[in-house]
């Protein structure tokens, strides 16, 4: 049997009932952010999501950004990983990386409380096949571009995205191939914590019946702030876009459930002692 090939299923979990258009608004969220998005899939006889990463380029390194958390256990797994690209659709993929050629600078320790933060490096030839379909997130730009200044015709959307693994479908096999489908899942919320060290979604109240029960898959995801605008013909487009934190825990024991993310400083320092090594 050959690796499994993946096909992704997006899907977004709603916006809150008083927004207007709340699917567009979605749609537009995720057409910006798919494009930097990828997924860890564990491949071979039983595929499933095991993680997510933002595609990242700063002082001249490429690589992705994920959680500690995930890093070690894709090492762990001592088998080839495969590299899921969130804006494929359905079409059937393939790509793996092996994780013992890739170098990774990590921040943090079990439990995970703290420090959960880690950059892969990648070679020119995986930057180079990668840039075929994704995007590298400017991470010079993204940190230090401003605010928009007309918020009144704005939307403020924030939304992580990442794979799930709850959602993963059944392998099928035809042909001596293994084809698994996995799902990326927009979840917008509410900010309710915001600091240089961490930042905190919780999940509209709304959206309770369409909630995983569990968020794994999703650590290593961005956290996204997102400002809407919609133009003359109705249509809704993004107009600017920035990251703002990666997902790495989940609280699913409170009511709605939350999603802590690393903060901007944390990510910040990692990129710039991975530049400087």
């Amino acid at each position: 049997m050959t690796d499994a090939l993946i096909g992704i299923l997006i899907a977004r979990i709603r916006m809150r009932e008083e927004i207007a258009d709340r699917e567009k608004v979605a749609d537009a969220v995720l057409d910006k952010v798919k494009h930097y998005t990828i997924g860890f899939a564990r491949a071979g006889e039983t595929p499933a999501a095991k993680g997510s990463g933002v595609l990242i380029k700063h002082g001249g390194r490429y690589g992705i950004l994920t959680c500690t958390h995930v890093d070690k256990y894709l090492r762990d797994l001592k088998r080839p990983i495969g590299i899921v690209r969130l804006n494929q659709g359905l079409a059937q993929q393939s790509a793996t990386l092996e994780m013992d050629e890739v170098f990774s600078y990590a921040a943090g320790e079990e439990p995970w409380e703290g420090d959960d933060i880690a950059f892969i490096h990648l070679p020119p030839h995986l930057v180079g096949n990668i840039e075929k379909d994704c995007v590298f997130l400017d991470a010079d730009k993204n940190f230090t571009k401003p605010e928009p200044e007309d918020f009144s015709s704005l939307l403020q959307v924030h939304s992580v995205f990442g794979l799930v693994e709850k959602f993963t479908g059944a392998t099928t096999r035809q042909g001596g191939r293994a084809t698994t489908l996995l799902k990326g899942v927009l979840t917008s919320g509410v900010l309710r914590e915001f600091d240089k060290l961490t930042a905190t979604l919780e999940c509209f109240n709304e959206n309770l019946a369409d909630l995983p029960s569990s968020f794994g898959g999703t650590s290593g995801g961005g956290l996204w702030r997102v400002y809407v605008r919609k133009r003359d013909d109705g249509s809704l487009e993004a107009v600017h876009h920035r990251l703002i934190g990666i997902a790495s825990r989940e609280n699913i024991n409170c009511t709605p459930p939350r999603i802590t993310c690393q903060g901007i400083g944390r990510i910040e320092a990692l990129l710039e002692t991975s530049a400087a090594a």
